[in-house]
């Protein structure tokens, strides 16, 4: 189980490859700040409501009023409200805006990114170097780019 930020999630549905997440990850929580802003898009409502019924995905809200409005004024809503659940709840984080990734880290949060997930997925063998390569290139087709340094490192 792991909490998760939005963009991986709305960067996954772009380039139709959500089943990533599926072949890492038992469950994904979602907070509702994070709900709301991967739902902007009607497809991507669908998507993720679909996720929901089949039980892969789960919103919930965090306690800690305090510790969010703490979080929130470095952070934006999602990654606040992402953040101060994966405290509570004990849980890893998918996250990759770099200011969120480094304050979730300096809170003690073990985080992976899409590069992370992408390297977990190839180093388990759970797709091929050509799949992987295929994937990073539709990402890098899309608002996602991943630098030839780090796709070395995903695939060495």
């Amino acid at each position: 189980m792991i909490v998760s930020d939005a963009t991986v999630l709305i960067v996954l549905i772009n380039i139709d490859r959500f089943d990533l997440l599926r072949m890492m990850f038992e469950n994904i929580i979602l907070p509702h700040e994070v709900y709301d802003e991967v739902t902007v898009k009607p497809s991507a409502k669908n998507y993720i409501d679909a996720e929901i019924k089949a039980g892969f995905i789960r919103i919930e809200n965090y306690k800690d009023k305090e510790t969010f409005k703490e979080i929130n004024f470095i952070l934006d809503k999602g990654e606040s409200a992402s953040i101060a659940l994966a405290i509570e709840k004990k849980l890893p984080l998918i996250i990759d805006e770099k200011k969120g990734r480094n304050f979730a880290q300096r809170c003690g949060i073990e985080i992976i990114g899409l590069v992370g997930i992408l390297r977990f997925i190839y180093l388990n063998e759970i797709l091929s170097k050509t799949e992987v390569l295929e994937i990073i290139e539709h990402l890098n087709k899309s608002d996602f780019r991943i630098s030839e340094k780090l796709i070395k490192s995903i695939v060495k």
